[in-house]
């Protein structure tokens, strides 16, 4: 028989032959595979998409009590992790609040040889917790923590202590000392607004003190009307400036850093603008029918809707109401696939924050 590691690889190759020969029914199955472990949320960002939908009088899925744990969602996925290379519990909610969590990495730890990636708030972990993740051999633990400072941190994570969100690095690096490991390496993930842009570099030192992996610097998105003063789009010579001293401070001490303002200021900044002959190459995506997902990926939410990504793309069906495989190579999985090869796009996958960030529009999405 193929060991795990083998089905897994053999899988990789064939899907990527499927993707290149524009396959519309897939034999291979997806790689790539995201899913969110809670619909709750501890913390009540006022950036976050959920608390724009409180204040429009909808309800959100943080909000929604389910009727079944997540868990189940693993437990019929059982017979296609072999084939998984990467999974990340990452969802709407907070994933560490599911209690029955170690069951859930137990169980793909079982089946599956994939890395696997954790992103929190942070503030749950405690010693406890952190020894689960590194016995269930947890790759990345990507924290959001948008301030090194006490008071802004707590303005924007709302409901959360910024002395439990430090402690929880310390207390992660504390067990992988005793465990003498390196894994789950820690990574930050800060969201910036005019609000906290200006530490960005100092969070490169952060990196080095706290044994940081790797910082990914993304800018925040709008959902509510205001908020609009935040977004850095109105700062784009600022951003620029700053996120370059970050860079060249991270060159200097060997700090991992992904630079996602780029989308901010490339080609923004007026001034710049009249100075350069000819606009600024953007170095990211521009063309969503070139993306892979609807061959490579499956993002599915707590309460079991699947769709190929975690951005508004179009729902394949429900996987408590329906077999994955059917789901898989169902006919709304195809006819994504379809319109993709043919440029035709669903309006969700046309606008696609990933695939638009040359785009400030997708920057600026108001609820209300």
């Amino acid at each position: 028989m193929s060991s795990i590691a083998e089905l897994t690889e053999a899988n990789l190759l064939r899907n990527q032959q499927e993707y290149s020969e524009r396959k519309i029914q897939l034999e291979s199955l997806p790689y790539l595979i995201q899913i969110g472990a809670d619909n709750r949320c501890n913390l009540r960002c006022g950036f976050c998409l959920a608390e724009a939908y409180r204040e429009a009088g909808w309800l959100h899925l943080q909000d929604r009590k389910l009727d079944r744990n997540p868990l189940e969602i693993f437990q019929r996925l059982v017979p296609f992790m072999p084939y998984w290379k990467f999974l990340s519990l990452t969802g709407p909610g907070e994933s560490l609040l599911n209690p029955r969590l170690p069951e859930i990495l137990a169980l793909v730890r079982q089946n599956s040889g994939c890395a696997i990636a954790v992103t929190t708030n942070g503030v749950l972990i405690n010693s406890r917790l952190a020894r689960i993740l590194i016995e269930h051999h947890v790759d990345e633990i990507s924290i959001s923590l948008d301030s090194i400072r006490k008071d802004t941190y707590e303005q924007l994570r709302v409901n959360a202590e910024f002395e439990k969100a430090i402690g929880a690095i310390e207390v992660l690096n504390q067990e992988k000392q005793k465990a003498e490991t390196d894994f789950p390496r820690i990574n930050l993930m800060p969201t910036f607004m005019r609000k906290n842009i200006e530490e960005l570099p100092d969070f490169i030192d952060f990196a080095v003190k706290y044994r940081i992996h790797l910082i990914h610097a993304s800018p925040v998105q709008i959902y509510r009307r205001d908020w609009v003063e935040e977004s850095l789009l109105r700062f784009p010579d600022l951003t620029r400036r700053i996120a370059q001293q970050a860079e060249k401070r991270a060159i200097r001490l060997g700090v991992r850093f992904i630079n996602n303002l780029r989308m901010v200021y490339v080609n923004r900044g007026k001034k710049l603008g009249r100075l350069l002959r000819k606009k600024e190459v953007l170095d990211f995506p521009t063309d969503p029918s070139t993306c892979l997902k609807p061959w490579n990926s499956i993002f599915i939410e707590p309460d079991g809707e699947v769709r190929p990504c975690c951005y508004p793309s179009p729902v394949y069906g429900n996987i408590y109401e329906t077999g994955f495989l059917s789901l898989w190579n169902g006919e709304a999985a195809q006819s994504l696939r379809r319109s993709m090869i043919a440029k035709d796009l669903p309006k969700a996958c046309a606008k696609c924050y990933e695939f638009n960030r040359h785009n400030p529009q997708v920057m600026i999405q108001l609820l209300t």
